[in-house]
């Protein structure tokens, strides 16, 4: 495995905002050196619609973070969070007929056969991340290592994170067209999670759900390793538009609306008055009369809609009891007024704001605001590699690590 270096860089390519984060270790620290915010173009739903508004727009992101760290970048750790990523799973067997399992490279082996056989299956994808998890001796027993172990067959689950090549891809040029490297990619709402993981305590198990400005997602982390995740093509910015369709209003009007005047949880002990969308929310020549009523449950209708797309997801990986889980909720439609109450209805009644968390690093991650947790989940990662992924695809480039590592470079 390549020796890691001392200093490195991550960056969030989101449809509305870009952000930089360079870092360094010391002491076994996290230093920050540099970092930046800038508006989005080109991007939308993490995807690049156009290259050379994405372009000039990475480019000065990079360019403040780098005047501010004193420092020309190499290389850097990239969010690859679309529409499309999507988790595979898939149990692997081998039969060792009464013998004992005799070292790594039999595990390794089996884990070889299971990534051989997802890339067979998803000739279009690319694989972000790979863990491994439920290790078991003849079909029932579960060990946490079966080395050792005599055993008619044993088994491992493979879970694959697997993206488009094409949306890999064009990020990969975006920053290539910088003069950069790609070191790493990571899915967003994964980095978000493990910008809370406490080093100190892995056995935590919890749900990360992310509000976007275009999407929704969501990663469980189970003893802090990624089990599941998902997608949602709704956003905060699907409720404006809604607004606007059903109102008949323009979407900035809208969006004013749902931010300063919204809620997602509908109050049923209103039942004789009707309380009207204040004068101030409106243009001089366009006042409208609109009950809050009207207002709210639209949102909630789509904030509903949301919620249950995510619940089926979650569902369909049965081995999740989502009502034991912590649910962790951030991002742009995070601060709509009752959504915690309406999550902690839906799933847990445990479900608090990210932010709300305490973990080793608390100061650090207050001092950055909530914009840059996906940047500094990425560069976590990346220093302490917890929880390391079953194979380091980024760090080889011989044999089977580059059949898979030339996914990307197609």
């Amino acid at each position: 495995m390549n020796q890691k270096k001392e200093l490195i860089a991550s960056i969030d390519i989101g449809s509305s905002k870009i952000k930089c984060l360079i870092t360094k270790l010391k002491n076994n620290k996290i230093e920050i050196l540099g970092k930046s915010i800038v508006a989005s173009k080109g991007i939308d739903k993490g995807l690049v619609t156009n290259f050379h508004d994405a372009n000039l727009a990475v480019r000065e992101c990079l360019e403040i973070a780098e005047k501010q760290a004193n420092i020309s970048l190499e290389n850097i750790i990239v969010n690859a969070e679309f529409e499309n990523i999507f988790s595979n799973l898939l149990t692997e067997y081998k039969s060792v007929q009464g013998d004992q399992v005799e070292n790594e490279k039999d595990i390794q082996g089996l884990i070889h056969i299971a990534v051989d056989e997802i890339i067979k299956n998803n000739k279009d994808k690319g694989i972000l991340h790979i863990f491994t998890s439920n290790y078991k001796i003849d079909k029932k027993i579960n060990v946490e290592n079966p080395v050792g172990f005599k055993a008619n067959t044993f088994s491992v689950d493979v879970h694959a994170v697997l993206a488009d090549h094409t949306a890999i891809n064009n990020l990969k040029n975006i920053i290539n067209s910088c003069e950069l490297s790609v070191e790493n990619y990571v899915f967003g709402t994964y980095a978000l999670a493990l910008s809370f993981v406490n080093l100190e305590d892995l056995n935590e198990d919890f749900i990360c759900i992310d509000f976007g400005k275009d999407k929704t997602s969501f990663a469980i982390l189970e003893n802090s390793t990624l089990t599941y995740i998902g997608v949602i093509p709704y956003g905060s910015n699907q409720i404006s538009k809604d607004l606007a369709k059903v109102l008949d209003i323009k979407m900035d009007v809208a969006e004013r609306i749902k931010v300063e005047s919204g809620e997602c949880v509908l109050n049923d002990n209103i039942k004789d008055k009707i309380e009207y969308l204040p004068v101030h929310l409106f243009p001089d020549d366009d006042f409208r009369k609109i009950s809050k009523t009207l207002v709210n449950t639209i949102i909630n209708s789509r904030i509903e809609e949301i919620l249950q797309l995510i619940y089926k997801k979650i569902k369909s990986y049965s081995l999740i009891d989502i009502k034991s889980k912590k649910i962790y909720i951030s991002g742009r439609g995070s601060n709509l007024v009752g959504l915690i109450n309406l999550i902690k209805k839906y799933f847990s009644p445990r479900t608090e704001l990210i932010l709300q968390k305490k973990h080793e690093d608390q100061n650090l991650v207050n001092n950055l605001s909530q914009d840059f947790l996906v940047c500094y989940g990425m560069v976590k990662n990346y220093f302490y590699g917890l929880p390391s992924e079953a194979l380091p695809i980024k760090f080889k480039n011989t044999g089977f690590f580059s059949r898979i590592l030339s996914i990307f470079q197609k």
